[in-house]
């Protein structure tokens, strides 16, 4: 069975029909003079943002700084202003310049450039190799379809156990271009719409989901034990008021003054207890 499979092919019949389908439907795929099939080089890359209607739109208009971003065939991008965490959208700004993806946590970012793909053009993108190192995992998909136009979405994934930072504008992920071959191609804006940030349904991977499970149910217990020396300071300090007016109790047992610096301290605890868990929780959120 497995032999046949692999021998399997399209009959004449289905042939026919996709060529059909593509001869009424699809686009035209031709090369200018001059123009080869392959990946495209810094030159190629730099002509064509160059146009009226660039292959990338907001890059930097300073050669020092679009030197730092381009390699031999290939671009950098840089982290957008829109980001997604659950179900909530949030914004990047120049006075909150900074995204932290706590662990195991995703985090739906958007490209800080504009793509406005030619139709013989598809492109390829991934995570920079420093930002994997790092700790995060890419899970998007990593092809630029022909005539696609918008920013670049995908999902981050924290697979380290540390905090991972990016900052607005920062080079993130890198691009490179590939020409294809003449010929004919379904019409990608026919087939699909351009995704938006609020297309993206929110969620959170299982580790997460775990961990705050397990901060929640510490965070619980240290409210319940800062709530009991709570109450037991309360009870110490009434005994201590109980004492102070009855002198049996006091001849009989330890001074008042004892009695309430029991009770202070034991207060000031639970204090101290319940401001660390305000701190975490201000923290997590």
């Amino acid at each position: 069975m497995e032999e046949n499979m692999r021998k399997r092919k399209l009959s004449d019949k289905v042939k026919k029909e996709m060529m059909k389908r593509l001869h009424d439907t699809g686009l035209k795929v031709e090369l200018s003079k001059g123009e080869t099939p392959g990946v495209l080089v810094s030159s190629e890359i730099i002509e064509l943002c160059s146009q009226d209607t660039p292959l990338i739109g907001g890059l930097p208009d300073n050669p020092d700084e679009l030197e730092r971003i381009i390699k031999p065939a290939a671009i950098h991008l840089s982290l957008g202003e829109e980001y997604r965490v659950g179900e909530r959208t949030l914004f990047l700004s120049e006075k909150k310049p900074y995204l932290t993806i706590q662990p195991y946590q995703v985090v739906i970012v958007e490209s800080k450039e504009w793509l406005n793909m030619p139709k013989n053009l598809i492109a390829r993108w991934n995570l920079r190799i420093s930002c994997v190192y790092n700790g995060l995992l890419w899970v998007g998909g990593p092809q630029v379809d022909p005539g696609y136009t918008g920013f670049l979405y995908c999902p981050l994934y924290n697979l380290s156990t540390h905090p991972v930072t990016l900052q607005r504008g920062e080079p993130f992920a890198t691009i490179d271009f590939v020409r294809l071959a003449s010929g004919r191609s379904f019409d990608y804006k026919k087939q699909q719409k351009r995704f938006k940030m609020s297309h993206y349904q929110g969620f959170k991977s299982a580790p997460e989901a775990a961990v705050r499970q397990v901060k929640e149910a510490r965070r619980r217990m240290e409210i319940f034990e800062a709530t009991t020396l709570t109450a037991i300071g309360i009870i110490i300090t009434a005994l201590a008021i109980l004492a102070t007016s009855n002198p049996t109790i006091s001849e009989q047992g330890w001074p008042p003054v004892l009695w309430i610096t029991v009770a202070a301290i034991i207060t000031f605890i639970s204090g101290l207890i319940l401001g660390v868990v305000a701190g975490k929780e201000n923290v997590d959120q």
